[in-house]
């Protein structure tokens, strides 16, 4: 044995780093499009809304 420090990692150290990486990305992966979903829905629960709003606001004053 070598009484020199090691340098660099192992080929089974860099191995499984890129095997939890690959997991991790493969469980995250799939959830990225139901966010933009959920931006969307949220975009039209306001929308939808402020129509409400304003057709009762018309009916109040009763105006077209």
């Amino acid at each position: 044995m070598s009484s020199r420090p090691r340098a660099g990692f192992s080929l089974v150290e860099l191995a499984v780093v890129l095997f939890v990486v690959s997991v991790a990305i493969s469980i995250l992966l799939p959830r990225l499009p139901g966010l933009e979903s959920s931006r969307r829905d949220a975009a039209l629960r306001r929308i939808s809304g402020a129509v409400q709003a304003l057709h009762e606001e018309a009916l109040f004053k009763k105006k077209a």
